[in-house]
């Protein structure tokens, strides 16, 4: 034995470095790797967004997590919103066109709200799809008007036509087909 060769060990049974030994060393891995593969992929499903009517309050989910159950809060942190509806469940808000003033008009937060969304499958994230608050107990249309074009629309933003300022308008549902 000369020290480049190291010691010489006899194949057979028993020994880790056996043929069959390799084999399932090797059937083994190409196993755990297609599993780690997958493990990067979302999970593919059949199932589509269900729509969802909800009526909640918004609220911040990390400062709802850490009042129900004790989460860590950092005394800075970006709000997490989401509506909690009466019966305590928490869904997270999908920022997107009909959500945008929930983000962005601390008013709309203030509010009672009633939604129309698409819930997703296997979460409790939705999509909104229609925004109206509640007041009294009556339902109201809620959006933003420019009085110069006589423009709705249901974001804050300047308005489209005359770069000008909106205004949030809240009143009874004019009819159920809206």
């Amino acid at each position: 034995m000369t020290k480049a060769q190291g010691p010489i060990t006899e194949v057979g049974r028993g020994d880790k470095s056996s043929p069959r030994s390799l084999t399932l060393i090797a059937a083994l891995l190409m196993v755990f790797s297609h599993f780690a593969e997958g493990a990067d992929q979302p999970a593919k499903t059949n199932e589509t967004a269900r729509n969802v009517e909800l009526r909640g309050r918004v609220v911040c989910l990390a400062e709802e997590m850490h009042r129900q159950h004790g989460a860590e809060l950092p005394t800075k942190h970006e709000h997490q919103w989401g509506l909690k509806t009466g019966d305590g469940i928490c869904y997270t808000f999908l920022r997107g066109k009909f959500s945008e003033a929930i983000f962005v008009d601390e008013r709309i937060r203030q509010k009672e709200l009633q939604v129309k969304a698409r819930l997703f499958p296997g979460t409790h994230v939705i999509e909104l799809t229609q925004l109206r608050s509640v007041k009294a107990g009556v339902v109201q249309d809620i959006f933003y008007y420019c009085d110069v074009c006589a423009i709705e629309s249901v974001t804050p933003e300047i308005c489209s036509c005359c770069q000008g300022p909106v205004e949030l308008i809240e009143q009874p549902l004019k009819d159920s087909a809206r």
